[in-house]
C-alpha cells in the first residue's frame, strides 16, 4: 500500500447486549439484536493479525457497542432509559461481557498488536461515560497504559486528518443526547458526590419509548427493534401493531417537543446551546461545575411536569402528520377500526384522557389468534402504511441516504477541511458522494435487519397486503427467518503520510481478505 501511512477501520451499532434464547426452546433470538457476535470477534482477530507489512492500524468503535437499553433492570420496572446509579450499570456491564467476553479478549488482543483503539459514545450505551463504568470497560478490554486507546464521551466528534467520524444520533431529534448534563452528573460521581434527583440527567426521548414501548412489545414481536432507522419513523409501526400504547406514545413525542428540539439554522449546526434544547437554564445550586452562582433547577421532561395528555396527543399529531401527510387521521381510523369495544376513534390532538393507557387486547397478535382472518385484514392497510413510512424503496441502497437529515449535516460538516464524513446510528450502511468530493459513510450494523421484500414495499396494495399477511403470521409466530438480513460492514479509511485521506469506502465483512485487499 504504497503512500499509506495509516489504516482506519470504523465499525459500529455492535448492540452487544440482551439474553440469548435458552438452549433447546423454540425462541430463535432471545432479547438480542445482534446474535453474531462470533462474527465480530472473528473481525477483531483480523485486525489484530494485520500482515507484517501492512500500514499502522486504527481502529474506531463509533458508538452502540453495547446496549444497556436490552438488558433487564433489577427494580420495580423490568426496562429502564437509563441507568443512573454507576455500580447498577456496572453490573449490567459486567451481564454484557460475560455473554460476549471473545469480543472484549478480541478488543485487547487489538491494543496488544500495537493498534489504535478509539471508542465514541452512541445512545443506547450512555452509561458507559460514567465514570465507574468507564474504569469497568478498559478493565473488560484489558487496557494498560501502554496501549493507544482513547474514549470520546463528550459529544465531541473525531477528526482523522481530513475525515469526521461520529456516532450521528446529534441529528436526530428523537435520539440527542444532553451531553450538558450528563457532564454534571459524572463531574459529581468523580468526586464521590451524590447526584441529587432534580439534576438527574435526562435520557433522550428515543431511549424512552425503547424502554417503555418497544421492548414490552418485544416480549410478543421478537423482531420489532431489528426495524431501523430508530426515529419517530418507527412510532406508526408500534401503532400498528399494538394501538394500546398510544398514550404511551405520544407521551414519548411530546417530550421530543419539549426536550429535545432539533432545529438546525444550518444542516449540523443546532440553533440551541450544547447539543439539545431545553426549555430553561441547567440545573446547578452551588457554583463549581457551572462556573457561576445558584441558578433555578430545570424541569425535567420525564418527571412530574410532563405534558397534558392533550399537549402530548398534540405531539403525536405532529409526528404522524409529518410522516403521513393527510393521510394521519385515516390511518389512526383504520387502526381504530378493529378496536373491538366499538370506541369512537379519537382525532389526532384530541384528549385521550379517558382511554385505557395499554389494551394488549387490541394488539395486532392477539386480533390474528382471538378475532380471526377479518380483524386483521381490516388492521393490515394501517401496517402497509406504517412500513412504508419506515422503509422506502431505496432505503437499503448504498448510493443514496434516503433520511435528509443525515446527509445534509454530513453535506455542512464537510467544509472548512473535511472532506469525508462517517456516522453510524441509523444501521443503514452508505457510501455517498458529497459536494467537497469526498464521501458520507454510514458504517451500518453488525446486527440483523429486518429488510422488507420490493413487493410490499413498492407494489401495488393488492399484492403488498398479499405478501404482508405471512410476515404477521411469522412475526405472531417468532419465525423471523425469511425476514432477516445479517450483512456486517466496516468503513475504510487509507490515510496518506501528509493526513488527507487516500481512499473512503464501506466494505461487507466476508472474512480476513475483506480488510487489506487493495483494488
Amino acid at each position: 500500500m504504497e503512500g499509506v501511512d495509516r489504516l482506519v477501520f470504523v465499525i459500529s451499532d455492535l448492540h452487544l447486549g440482551g439474553v440469548y434464547p435458552e438452549p433447546g426452546s423454540d425462541d430463535e433470538r432471545g432479547f438480542r439484536i445482534c446474535t453474531r457476535s462470533d462474527e465480530v470477534a472473528a473481525f477483531l482477530e483480523a485486525l489484530a493479525g494485520a500482515p507484517g507489512d501492512a500500514p499502522a492500524v486504527d481502529l474506531v468503535l463509533n458508538g452502540d457497542l453495547v446496549d444497556f437499553l436490552a438488558e433487564r433492570d433489577a427494580g420495580a420496572a423490568p426496562w429502564v432509559p437509563y441507568t443512573p446509579d454507576p455500580d447498577e450499570a456496572v453490573a449490567k456491564l459486567d451481564t454484557i461481557v460475560e455473554r460476549d467476553r471473545a469480543v472484549f479478549e478480541g478488543l485487547g488482543r487489538v491494543l496488544e498488536a500495537g493498534h489504535r483503539l478509539t471508542l465514541l459514545l452512541g445512545n443506547h450505551d450512555i452509561e458507559l461515560a460514567l465514570p465507574k463504568v468507564r474504569r469497568r470497560l478498559e478493565e473488560h478490554i484489558g487496557v494498560r497504559g501502554r496501549h493507544a486507546y482513547r474514549f470520546i464521551y463528550d459529544g465531541e466528534a473525531l477528526v482523522l486528518g481530513d475525515a469526521l467520524i461520529e456516532h450521528g444520533n446529534r441529528y436526530d431529534r428523537f435520539n440527542v443526547v444532553d451531553y450538558d448534563g450528563l457532564r454534571r452528573v459524572r463531574s459529581l460521581m468523580s468526586r464521590g458526590q451524590e447526584v441529587p434527583k432534580k439534576y438527574r440527567f435526562e435520557p433522550p426521548a428515543g431511549s424512552r419509548m425503547v424502554a417503555e414501548v418497544v421492548n414490552p412489545i418485544k416480549e410478543q414481536y421478537r423482531f420489532i427493534d431489528l426495524l431501523k432507522p430508530e426515529t419517530d419513523g418507527m412510532i406508526p409501526v408500534l401503532l400498528a401493531l399494538e394501538p394500546g400504547f398510544r398514550r404511551i406514545l405520544a407521551r414519548v413525542a411530546g417530550i421530543a417537543r419539549q426536550a429535545s428540539r432539533h432545529k438546525l439554522e444550518e444542516a449540523a449546526l443546532p440553533s440551541f446551546g450544547g447539543d439539545i434544547a431545553s426549555e430553561t437554564a441547567p440545573a446547578q445550586d452551588f457554583g463549581g461545575d457551572m462556573g457561576g452562582g445558584p441558578i433555578a433547577p430545570r424541569q425535567a421532561a420525564s418527571s412530574s411536569a410532563e405534558l397534558e395528555p392533550s399537549q402530548d396527543e398534540a405531539a403525536l399529531g405532529e409526528v404522524l402528520s409529518d410522516l403521513l401527510g393527510a393521510d394521519a387521521q385515516s390511518f389512526l381510523e383504520e387502526i381504530d377500526a378493529t378496536r373491538g369495544h366499538g370506541a369512537a376513534t379519537a382525532e389526532i390532538g384530541s384528549d385521550i384522557s379517558t382511554w385505557e393507557t395499554v389494551d394488549r387486547s387490541i394488539g395486532l397478535a392477539k386480533l390474528l389468534f382471538a378475532s380471526g382472518k377479518d380483524a386483521v385484514d381490516e388492521r393490515l392497510p394501517a401496517l402497509l402504511r406504517a412500513v412504508r413510512v419506515l422503509q422506502s424503496e431505496r432505503a437499503f441502497d448504498r448510493s443514496v441516504e434516503t433520511a435528509g437529515e443525515y446527509l445534509g449535516a454530513a453535506q455542512e460538516l464537510a467544509r472548512g477541511g473535511i472532506k469525508h464524513v462517517v456516522f453510524g446510528h441509523t444501521h443503514l450502511a452508505k457510501q455517498v458522494e458529497l459536494d467537497s468530493g469526498g464521501f458520507y459513510l454510514n458504517s451500518g450494523t453488525w446486527a440483523d435487519l429486518i429488510h422488507f421484500p420490493k413487493e410490499v414495499v413498492t407494489g401495488d396494495d393488492e399484492t403488498a397486503l398479499r405478501r404482508l399477511r405471512p410476515f404477521v403470521e411469522d412475526l405472531a409466530a417468532g419465525r423471523l427467518g425469511e425476514w432477516l438480513t445479517f450483512q456486517p460492514t466496516f468503513a475504510r479509511l487509507e490515510l496518506g503520510d501528509d493526513g488527507a485521506v487516500r481512499s473512503a469506502e464501506v466494505r461487507d465483512w466476508s472474512g480476513p481478505e475483506a480488510l487489506w485487499k487493495t483494488d
